[in-house]
């Protein structure tokens, strides 16, 4: 006799019960946050079954949780050795090569999993964002088309695509895209701050205030408070800059261009503060718009807007 049954049990192929209990068990672990009992699943599970590609992706997301992207990446391409036409496998080596910062990989994973599913919205609209990392901002406007063929109601390819066109300068593109994402999905965070971005450039403060607003009521972030106040600053409106200023620093002590925008709102609030009250319309229309000549603030609002 060689060896002990225990010694030789693992030597056949797994029952079925054994391989899915074990992924059962990492997937509860890694559900649970416990990380190391989940990967001990997993590796497991691949003792009985090295190619099983369900493993090996499970492995690779238990890896990158412990912000272990190398080991991360083996574990991915091992699951599209053993299945290369895997959306999940494709997708999960292309946000690690992503992680990594090797962004021309992270295009050809893209490229490789298009040749295989090519309506695949998400993956041109991802080598798309990598490409404008690469600032190939036309390339990526392609890659966006190639999704809104698929999905014309995609709202982040047409925020995207606006984001590219306004590195391009093509405002008025840029700013029919960012109306088209927020026609599909109003409450887009990213699309709201494209468009304060846009309308930053055009200089037209009142409208900044306002997108700016409603942006900082789905997610508060030192930059929106920081462009809010350097759009009072337009407003002359001198001490709402200062208290966007301030609320900035709260969130981020470390802005010096907040800390110097501070300093400015207050030099100005010695010589001028304005305020445009109930009237949201301050600083958003232009002159020849109706209803102007009987605005009871009409001489402030052009002494601020374009």
């Amino acid at each position: 006799m060689i060896g002990s049954a225990d010694d030789t049990k693992d030597r056949y192929l797994p029952s079925v019960d054994r391989l899915e209990g074990a992924m059962r068990a990492g997937m509860r672990a890694l559900d649970a946050g416990r990380l190391d009992e989940a990967l001990e699943r997993f590796n497991f599970a691949l003792k009985l079954k090295p190619e099983y590609d369900a493993a090996w992706l499970a492995r690779g997301s238990v890896l990158r949780r412990m912000k272990d992207d190398d080991g991360a990446l083996q574990s991915f391409a091992q699951a599209l050795r053993a299945n290369r036409e895997s959306d999940e496998g494709w997708m999960a080596l292309a946000a690690t090569l992503h992680g990594l910062g090797r962004v021309k990989e992270e295009v050809e994973a893209y490229d490789a999993l298009l040749k295989l599913h090519p309506r695949l919205v998400e993956a041109w609209v991802n080598k798309g964002a990598a490409l404008h990392e690469t600032k190939d901002y036309r390339a990526a406007v392609a890659c966006y088309d190639e999704a809104l063929a698929v999905r014309p109601e995609h709202a982040p390819a047409w925020s995207n695509k606006g984001a590219a066109l306004l590195r391009l300068r093509d405002e008025e593109g840029a700013a029919r895209c960012f109306e088209e994402a927020l026609h599909f999905d109003p409450d887009f965070f990213d699309a709201i701050v494209n468009r304060v971005l846009l309308l930053q450039r055009r200089g037209r403060h009142g409208e900044v205030v306002l997108w700016v607003d409603r942006a900082i009521r789905l997610r508060e972030a030192a930059f929106l408070w920081a462009a809010k106040g350097l759009a009072h600053m337009g407003l002359l409106e001198s001490t709402l800059a200062m208290k966007a200023f301030e609320r900035a620093l709260e969130l981020d002590p470390g802005l010096d261009e907040v800390r110097d925008g501070l300093r400015r709102a207050k030099a100005l609030r010695a010589k001028v503060d304005l305020y445009r009250g109930v009237y949201e319309c301050f600083g958003t229309h232009e002159q020849v718009d109706p209803g102007c000549m009987e605005c009871e603030i009409a001489d402030r609002c052009r002494e601020v807007s374009p």
